[in-house]
């Protein structure tokens, strides 16, 4: 029989389940699930269809074409249509054709293979060989077939995945697809990325041999790439117009090999915030739109978003003058109904100007353990002056280096003045170093698990304990008992609620504090992000051990600002359109060939253990990867479902037995040898496939139901 398994073997980002089920349940949600149930439907289906119309061709008798497995006759609808039974399995992890006499199951095809002599012992059959087929088996039955028959049926499943490859990609090109262009709008303290100098608003050019790539290729070449060596990118910084070329050594900290960059934003406000804008973007007089367009800070103008933060940078404890330009529909009635011959509104840009105050930093008043420094930054002052991973901060010109979220504050009052750092080194003495601070124009914020705190200003990137080194006099840690040397060990945000719900306890469990969980740094940015009145809800172990809960309602910080203010925006697209038929056939046969590749290689790195199989993705994990393309457009859909059918065309062509390979390598041995194998080896390996087939889908159902973490 053809089979067809249905998992992924290309890097995935699993999406929360909490999220996914509310989601579902929204009608607004039923159209994608429609789309993506018949896209991944569709994808099967064409598999099988090589395989039952070569079938046919051949004169081969097909009994089954099934979508999902009908496991001990469970399936959800069937019809007879002349000699073969259509229908849908009630498992769907793929599909298949049963032909006759061909079983994937080891015991069903001894009892075929018995059937079958018994057939011919009885003389309903010719004792002697006819034009090189099997005497044995029925005339129309898959065994009696050549072997050049045989082999043919078994790839044209996979080839027929191939060709509507390029067809659906091609469909795609021709619709129009919008891509994130590569540019860089933060980086992640300590990452590879960050080490290698790269700062908001650089624009990457290259990825290892992957030219003018887009945002979705940066993963991929990243996963990949030779990570021992390090991939090769080259970067243009348009703020210099400069262009290098720098060898980044991904991280695999997260689980997933990444370089820490985030994907590129616009000047643009989203269409869509119902919860309105956080931090003190949500308090901007008048009030910002969505669809707005920031053009000016304070009279100077702004092209892109490292442009708007490095205007932002300047004076972050001063409010400033947005100018924004907005649409305006003239001559729109509103809700009232308009007259048939009405002629209809005209959109036109209006500017506005919008006050943006400050977003002072909300703090707790603890001060938690400066660590060691995690990273250094490639042509940074730190760097000249000779600092390395593991030096520690211990005073910066002779005063106690404090909070560690205020290192960054301080240099930055001290740009361009020689500064004298006391260093603790590892197998020395305690020694000064002096550098020299420069000014920052780019954000490098702690948004990621695991992340250090960035201090910009000399390219370094600070590990901090959840120690509590010191408590201010009076602050909210003070009043809720905190005391120094103890430690946080959870932290949980709890959101304001409606009076009746106040006494309900939070709904998840929290963020874990530990060397393997997300870190404080990243708490702290993220408090930055919460609804105004959100308190934290801590757990805090004392020296002896012991732990108790406290909740500490944070205040606004007296020196400390949030630089981009709570704004957020739309990303930045480039539309991706085939100017002819031919130039979308010429695309779409380039991306199913580049898929193709891409899972070859994703194999190949995850049997040589490069990288995780923790990355693969069952059913679910695709179906979640199909929802979400599916939200993004058809277009993306269509390029999705590409990649699923490069992947099921490898996947299924893997020397495994029971899947297509596996008979691929049978037929190999019986025309080399002019007999087929015995039926023993032959059920030996098919069991051995099978169970090796069960072990991996078991498998990455556990990753996708979260029962085996990713990390």
């Amino acid at each position: 029989m053809g089979v067809c398994m249905m998992f992924s073997v290309m890097p995935v980002a699993p999406l929360a389940a909490t999220s996914w089920l509310e989601w579902i349940v929204q009608p607004m949600s039923w159209w994608v699930i429609l789309q993506v149930a018949g896209g991944l439907g569709f994808v099967i289906f064409v598999h099988e269809l090589g395989h039952f119309l070569v079938a046919k061709a051949c004169g081969v008798k097909c009994e089954k074409f099934f979508l999902g497995f009908d496991v001990g006759g469970l399936k959800l609808l069937s019809f007879k249509w002349g000699e073969t039974e259509y229908g849908i399995g009630a498992l769907p992890l793929g599909g298949y054709v049963k032909m006759l006499g061909q079983d994937d199951n080891p015991a069903a095809a001894v009892t075929e293979a018995q059937r079958a002599r018994e057939i011919l012992s009885s003389g309903d059959l010719p004792p002697e060989p006819v034009a090189g087929k099997h005497p044995a088996w029925d005339p129309r039955s898959y065994p009696a077939q050549s072997v050049p028959k045989r082999m043919a049926i078994i790839s044209a499943g996979v080839i027929m995945n191939v060709i509507f490859a390029v067809l659906m990609a091609s469909w795609a090109f021709g619709l129009g697809v919008k891509e994130l262009t590569c540019e860089v709008s933060s980086v992640r303290p300590g990452g590879a990325a960050w080490r290698a100098g790269l700062r908001s608003g650089d624009e990457i050019q290259a990825i290892g041999t992957i030219q003018n790539p887009i945002f979705s290729d940066l993963q991929k070449g990243v996963t990949l790439g030779n990570l021992a060596d390090g991939v090769e990118f080259t970067i243009h910084r348009p703020v210099d117009d400069s262009t290098r070329t720098l060898t980044l050594h991904p991280d695999t900290d997260l689980g997933v090999p990444t370089v820490g960059v985030t994907s590129p934003f616009s000047l643009t406000l989203p269409n869509d915030f119902a919860n309105g804008l956080p931090g003190s973007a949500g308090l901007a007089q008048p009030s910002l739109m969505p669809g707005d367009t920031i053009r000016q800070v304070d009279g100077r103008p702004v092209k892109t978003y490292a442009e708007l933060i490095a205007e932002l940078s300047r004076h972050p404890e001063k409010a400033v003058t947005l100018s924004v330009e907005r649409a305006r529909s003239d001559g729109a009635l509103g809700e009232q109904p308009q007259p048939t011959n009405a002629k209809p509104a005209v959109t036109t840009r209006e500017t506005v100007s919008i006050v943006l105050p400050p977003q002072a930093m909300r703090s707790t008043g603890i001060t938690m353990t400066a660590m060691a420094v995690k990273a250094v930054q490639a042509d940074s002052p730190a760097a000249a002056s000779g600092l390395v991973p593991g030096d520690k901060i211990l005073a910066i010109n002779g005063r106690p280096v404090g909070d560690p979220f205020a290192i960054d504050e301080r240099l930055r009052g001290l740009v361009g003045k020689p500064t004298t750092l006391a260093l603790a080194r590892a197998d020395a003495e305690n020694i000064d170093v002096e550098v020299e601070p420069r000014e920052v124009t780019w954000m490098e914020e702690s948004r990621w698990p695991s992340s250090p705190v960035a201090v910009s200003a000399i390219g370094v990137a600070v590990g901090v304990d959840a120690l509590v080194a010191a408590v201010a006099d009076g602050s909210p840690a003070e009043q809720a008992g905190i005391r120094v040397g103890e430690r946080v060990v959870r932290v949980r945000f709890v959101e304001p609620q409606p009076v009746a719900d106040a006494t309900q306890p939070p709904a998840d469990e929290g963020l874990l504090i530990s060397d393997k969980s997300p870190s404080w740094p990243y708490v702290q940015a993220a408090l930055q992000q919460v609804p105004a009145g959100t308190s934290l809800r801590l757990t805090i172990q004392a020296a002896a051990g012991t732990q108790r809960e406290v909740e500490i309602a944070p205040v606004a910080s007296a020196g400390q600002f949030v630089i981009d203010r709570g704004l957020i925006f739309e990303p930045v697209y480039r539309l991706v359109r085939a100017a002819s038929f031919t130039e979308a056939i010429q695309q779409g046969s380039k991306k199913a060939l580049s898929d193709l590749s891409l899972v070859y290689r994703f194999l190949r790195k995850l049997t040589s253990n490069q990288i995780s199989p923790r990355l693969l993705g069952g059913p679910i994990e695709i179906a979640k990867q199909a929802g979400k393309s599916a939200e993004e457009g058809f277009g993306r859909l269509l390029l999705f479902l590409t990649m699923l059918s490069a992947n099921l065309a490898v996947v299924n062509f893997l020397p495994i037995p029971v899947l297509d390979g596996g008979h691929m390598i049978f037929l190999a041995y019986e025309w080399v040898r002019g007999k087929p194998p015995s039926e023993g080896v032959v059920a030996v390996l098919s069991y051995v496939g099978l169970a090796l087939i069960l072990s991996l889908m078991l498998f990455v159902f556990g990753l996708d139901l979260g029962l085996i973490p990713r990390r």
